[in-house]
Parts: C-alpha cells; sequence; structure tokens
C-alpha cells in the first residue's frame, strides 16, 4: 500500500512541476484584422486596357516598422460554393472549364508600409468578380 502511495505522490509531484516554457517578460502577440469587398468596377487593369488579364487593387493600411520588419500579413480569400463559404490564404488559384477553353484565375498580394495590394490574373476581357479578402497583421 505504501508502494502505491509513493507512487501517487510523486506522479502528483511530477506532474505540477511540467510546465512549458515561458515566453520573455513583457512580449505579446498583437493581432489586427481589417476585411475589404473588391467589386468588378474596383479592379484597376495593369498594362493596356484590353489587353491585359492583370488587375489591382489598392488600399491605404498603415503598416508599421514594427510589422514590415518583424511582423507578418496574412490574406484571405472568401470562397463561396453552393451557399457554403469557406476561406483560404492568398496565393491561390481557380482552375476553370468553360466550354473546351481551360483558364485559371490567380489571386495574390503584397504591401509595403503604406498599402495592401491584391492581384488578379483574370480571363482576358473579362473584370475579376467581386471577391472578399481579410489581412491580418500579427506583431
Amino acid at each position: 500500500m505504501k508502494k502505491y502511495l509513493y507512487l501517487f505522490v510523486f506522479m502528483t509531484f511530477a506532474l505540477v512541476a511540467c510546465e512549458g516554457p515561458m515566453g520573455l517578460p513583457g512580449e505579446s502577440l498583437n493581432l489586427e484584422t481589417y476585411y475589404y469587398t473588391v467589386t468588378p468596377r474596383d479592379w484597376q487593369p495593369i498594362g493596356e486596357a484590353g489587353e491585359t488579364t492583370f488587375y489591382q487593387y489598392i488600399v491605404d493600411l498603415d503598416i508599421g516598422n514594427a510589422i514590415y520588419e518583424r511582423g507578418n500579413v496574412s490574406v484571405f480569400m472568401y470562397l463561396a460554393d453552393n451557399g457554403n463559404e469557406a476561406q483560404t490564404p492568398l496565393p491561390y488559384s481557380i482552375p476553370h472549364t468553360d466550354g473546351g477553353i481551360r483558364w485559371t484565375e490567380h489571386y495574390t498580394f503584397d504591401f509595403d508600409q503604406g498599402t495592401v495590394s491584391f492581384y488578379a490574373d483574370y480571363l482576358r476581357g473579362e473584370l475579376p468578380p467581386p471577391q472578399e479578402f481579410r489581412v491580418v497583421l500579427t506583431w
């Protein structure tokens, strides 16, 4: 019986004494989220109109030096299919087949300290459809 009591006490101390690594004092995670809806008329062509499949949409967003140098900017695009919604991180490609013609739409982004730019590579002669994006800043 004593053997089980010692085992119980030992296991209790062993489990209570286990801790994960401590973070540095004063450091914490900061998070900001922004939402954007880009309509077809918001997309601006890159290059000559009618000859390009590349479009961009630029938003002003104050990304300070701390985020730019040591943080993270993530962009997610909302997808809707038959009433179901999902999110996917950028870059993202969507393959299509239309009447035997195969093509792919691509979405990407980049950022600097004052803006976030969304890019769409879409079918020639058509504007990209409305898209919703979520931008997450962490530092």
